[in-house]
């Protein structure tokens, strides 16, 4: 048997392992489009003020953790 027929230890099967990333994750052509299409559909809602329901809640609960928490007990 040939030693050229045995993968080399270390390395994975097929020529896919054996590539790097070429390009860094956020200038791939799907996660450029991806992010394109998010904003389109979505930035009008994220610039959108939070109800004041919704803020009296964030704050009572914030207030909450702050006074159980041990820290801040003297």
């Amino acid at each position: 048997m040939a030693k050229d027929d045995r993968p080399l230890k270390g390395q994975a099967h097929g020529s896919a392992g054996n590539k790097k990333m070429a390009t860094p994750p956020g200038e791939r052509p799907f996660d450029l489009w991806l992010q394109k299409q998010l904003h389109a559909m979505y930035d009008e809602i994220a610039s959108e003020p939070l109800p004041e329901d919704l803020l009296k809640l964030i704050e009572r609960d914030a207030q909450a953790g702050a006074d159980s928490d041990p820290r801040n007990k003297k």
